[in-house]
């Protein structure tokens, strides 16, 4: 079924990128997804004045806001270079919480500990 609104679907931003398929799913809980948009949008902030990293940024964000299944699991469908970026904006979130943030900082470590390890991530270029 179509969207009335002829907006393509979240999914359909990666054919539109002309990005391959998703390679990776990562299943975020319902207490992850604001944290892991967060990340995103600190990233977005901080990369003005790269558009790729941006639009790749947004891409993501935009799969953030589709519905959960019943068992309140969001499956994120990402490319490889979404799935870099979001790794970054993750990684760099983390890094920057104090101590006093420890509920945020394990959310962001459980996000992290379902994505690949860091020799993937680092192995995949965004031109």
């Amino acid at each position: 079924m179509s969207d009335p609104t002829n907006e393509p679907e979240p999914a359909a931003a990666h054919a539109a990128a002309g990005e391959s398929e998703p390679v990776y799913h990562l299943l975020l809980d319902t207490e992850e997804v604001p944290q892991a948009a967060h990340a995103l949008r600190l990233l977005i902030s901080d990369e003005a004045h790269e558009p790729q990293i941006r639009r790749l940024a947004r891409e993501v964000l935009a799969e953030l806001e589709a519905a959960p299944d019943a068992r309140g699991v969001l499956s994120v469908p990402l490319a490889a270079r979404q799935m870099k970026i979001t790794h970054s904006a993750l990684r760099l979130l983390l890094n920057d919480l104090q101590r006093e943030q420890a509920d945020e900082r394990e959310i962001l470590r459980r996000i992290l500990e379902k994505l690949p390890d860091e020799h993937t991530m680092r192995a995949i270029v965004i031109e």
